[in-house]
């Protein structure tokens, strides 16, 4: 599942209302997407070794999705987003989340009749943005304002396939340059550096 984690809630009084499951998966991670038949995939999503859905629990005012759609010289396209809110914020959260906008996705969650709607193909994928709120007191929220989005075709379907999700496991490596991160390893995964310096030349210490 790469660096994305679980989001659950942290006490039992977080996110009474308007309780969602999102499925959030890395493009990167997802091998095949059956074609939508009549606006329905029906088969399952499949994924590369140790990739799958990650769960998160976030707030909406309403289980739906906005669509805006526009007639174009090439033909329909759609603005659909999805937004939702992170209650809280927690340690690790704001660094996933700035990675988060320079990835792409695919989301699973239900609508307001509980069907469970696929947001994102493989050749259009949905991107992220956020913003945080700190609140004006103590008794304020704290919390992540999302969203998932794409501008183009419209890529949102009813999913009649399974769910698989990220197998449990320890959290994933990751790498460091002079501070910097420089990639984020899941288990089973290697990182291969070239270059034109020998390792003693390269990686020396004071």
């Amino acid at each position: 599942m790469g660096y994305i984690q679980p989001i659950t809630r942290l006490k039992a009084e977080d996110n009474l209302a308007g309780l969602l499951d999102i499925q959030v998966c890395r493009k990167a991670e997802i091998t095949n997407i059956p074609a939508p038949v009549n606006g329905v995939v029906y088969g399952d999503i499949t994924f590369v070794a140790g990739g799958g859905f990650v769960s998160w629990q976030a707030t909406l005012e309403k289980a739906r999705m906005k669509s805006d759609s526009d007639k174009t010289r090439d033909g329909n396209s759609s603005k659909n987003q999805l937004p939702f809110t992170i209650p809280k914020d927690r340690a690790g959260l704001r660094d996933m989340f700035n990675r988060m906008e320079q990835d792409e996705f695919i989301v699973l969650f239900k609508d307001g009749g509980g069907k469970q709607k696929v947001f994102g193909t493989l050749s259009s994928p949905v991107l992220f943005s956020y913003n945080h709120d700190s609140g004006d007191g103590f008794d304020s929220k704290n919390s992540f304002e999302c969203l998932f989005y794409f501008d183009g075709p419209d890529n949102v379907f009813s999913y009649e396939g399974a769910i698989g999700s990220a197998p449990a496991g320890p959290a994933p490596s990751v790498v460091y340059f002079n501070g910097a991160v420089i990639a984020s390893l899941a288990p089973g995964q290697s990182l291969h550096i070239n270059s034109d310096y020998s390792f003693t030349e390269y990686f020396t210490t004071s």
